[in-house]
């Protein structure tokens, strides 16, 4: 079975990656606790605090993204036009992490908690315990990859990943040396439409089964290879009729290594299928997956996404990031929907949403546990809709709009 670990490592890095079974540091927390009685040659409980205290700083160039800290490319509104500079600084994406780990003559028992002040009080971003091949809680949901994480100052992650956190029950087994299988269910989710892009009609209804995802996780020593797979029942009411429609998807992830010494890295995550959108953080956990068809019934809407990333060692203290990405999101007919800010309204349309996501930064460790970095983020983003559409000029077959975003961020953190 997978065992907890924490120990100094040369690969270990500060970053906004969250901690799983094994853990790694530049150096130990300074709040650390540690039995001197063992149990099977390990600590009887090994338990400490970390903080990473981080100050986050951006300049808005352009795009729209001026009241928000973190760089969500969905939220750019390509029917404004406000692209007044904006300079701010914040210290909301600070952490507070706790881990517990005992030793017991059944196996290893762990327990995490991590939060942050995203909503100016602590907010519950991680809370899981693990023994032996169960895993419960909140965490990254495991459609996705918690073992890779892109190494940019925004620590609400590249939007084109599967970076979702949720509640979920998961059991676990090795096989084939390293390699591990993961299956289990993930809580579902239904709620109305908050988008800037379109606003369907009709209603969700209570969802009845949870989601069933299974994961297959390849470790070699070049790093490692992930798929994944998710099953969903999502339930609507037409009318009074409660339905559902089937929603299903895949991923495909990995980190190869590109040096023997340093952290360098490649990592990659795609993403297909439809009705997944609630687990593609390009829109934001909205619930783009179903809308009703042109026979007033619904069907999974399809998104394709993906990012790579590459982190280069200049030196032990010196390196940079090169992260890119997109998302595609297609509908078949929709019977009727309005697109905000202009209210237009259309019937028998169909919508196209294209994203895309680009940072490069450079960073600076000057010592163990403290960076540095400055970084640039574009983003991308184009909507297209076709059908019948009520505008001031009156019907027209298509409407398209488009908008960059720029910022330059800065970023200062520390862990103790």
């Amino acid at each position: 079975m997978c065992v907890g670990l924490i120990q100094t490592d040369s690969f270990a890095q500060t970053t906004g990656k969250t901690f799983g079974n094994e853990v790694t540091f530049v150096s130990p927390p300074h709040l650390r606790i540690v039995s001197s009685d063992s149990v099977n040659g390990k600590p009887k409980f090994d338990y400490f605090l970390l903080s990473k205290v981080k100050l986050s700083g951006f300049y808005d160039i352009s795009g729209g993204l001026q009241g928000l800290e973190s760089f969500p490319v969905d939220l750019i509104d390509v029917w404004g036009t406000n692209n007044a500079n904006r300079f701010s600084m914040t210290m909301r994406q600070t952490q507070i992490r706790l881990r517990g780990q005992s030793e017991t003559t059944l196996g290893t028992l762990i327990g995490y908690l991590e939060g942050d002040f995203g909503y100016y009080a602590l907010r519950l971003r991680h809370a899981w315990v693990d023994f032996e091949f169960i895993h419960f809680g909140q965490d990254w949901s495991f459609f996705g990859d918690k073992d890779i994480w892109p190494n940019t100052l925004d620590w609400e992650s590249p939007t084109p990943g599967v970076w979702n956190r949720t509640t979920e029950l998961i059991f676990y087994f090795p096989v084939a040396g390293d390699d591990r299988v993961d299956i289990g269910l993930g809580a579902p989710k239904s709620g109305n439409y908050a988008s800037t892009d379109f606003t369907p009609v009709f209603n969700w209804s209570l969802q009845k089964l949870p989601d069933v995802i299974a994961a297959y996780k390849l470790t070699a020593p070049f790093g490692h290879l992930r798929v994944t797979a998710v099953f969903r029942n999502l339930s609507y009411k037409a009318d009074t009729v409660e339905k559902s429609v089937p929603g299903y998807g895949a991923t495909f992830s990995g980190l190869i290594r590109t040096s023997d010494v340093l952290p360098s890295a490649i990592q990659f995550q795609v993403v297909a299928g439809a009705g997944i959108a609630r687990y593609v953080s390009s829109f934001a956990n909205y619930n783009y997956d179903v809308l009703p068809t042109g026979s007033g019934e619904m069907e999974s809407a399809t998104t394709i996404s993906g990012w790579a990333a590459y982190e280069h060692y200049l030196s032990k203290q010196w390196h940079f990031n090169l992260v890119g990405g997109f998302t595609l999101f297609r509908t078949d007919t929709v019977n009727r929907y309005t697109i905000p800010r202009t209210e237009y309204i259309v019937t028998d349309g169909k919508i196209s949403l294209n994203m895309l996501y680009g940072t490069a930064n450079l960073m600076y460790d000057p010592i163990p546990n403290m960076v540095f970095g400055l970084e640039y983020n574009l983003g991308y983003k184009n909507a297209s809709y076709e059908g019948n559409i009520s505008s001031p000029e009156g019907v027209v077959p298509a409407l398209a709009k488009s908008r960059p975003a720029h910022r330059i961020s800065f970023g200062f953190f520390f862990d103790f």
